[in-house]
């Protein structure tokens, strides 16, 4: 790199300064390179979101199942194909409070069999199934059902030539 040969050279204030000057210059060059851009780009990507949900709406309702959570529909010259699933996780707040409210029905013998113990309290992988098999009051199932959170995952879209 030829600048980089000018950096062990010492440069005189009026040097950085113009340095500074065009590196001012092309920041401004290239914010307005974007902008025009962005512009320019605003209609297809408005169209494209609306393509994309024209084609995840017809592929719930007419796409073919294509692979686990995945639908493909085929047309003439293309085929479209969308994968769609869901995402579960522990919501740490709601274990705490599920706990701490089996301590108070003094409960604490299932306390093992329903997390497991570090820094903070983690549901075991088969607290559901020690759950299922005692009696709960409804107060305590209901703690607990909020300690799993389910998200629906953003459909990814595939539109393809067809092979």
């Amino acid at each position: 790199m030829a600048t980089a040969e000018k950096i062990l050279v010492p440069f005189s204030p009026a040097e950085v300064d113009a340095l500074a000057q065009e590196y001012q210059n092309i920041e401004t060059v290239i914010a307005d390179i974007k902008l025009e851009a962005n512009e320019k780009m605003k209609p297809h990507l408005d169209r494209r979101l609306e393509l994309e949900d024209l084609f995840l709406a017809g592929l719930r309702n007419f796409g073919s199942a294509h692979a686990s959570k995945s639908k493909l529909l085929h047309v003439n010259s293309f085929e479209i194909m969308g994968n769609f699933g869901m995402s579960s996780s522990i919501d740490s707040a709601a274990v705490q409070t599920f706990r701490l409210a089996l301590v108070k029905a003094k409960l604490t013998r299932l306390l093992k069999r329903i997390f497991d113990r570090t820094e903070r309290w983690d549901l075991r992988w088969d607290a559901g199934e020690v759950i299922r098999s005692v009696q709960l009051p409804p107060k305590l199932l209901a703690l607990y059902s909020q300690c799993n959170v389910t998200r629906e995952r953003t459909p990814t879209l595939v539109v393809r030539p067809k092979a």
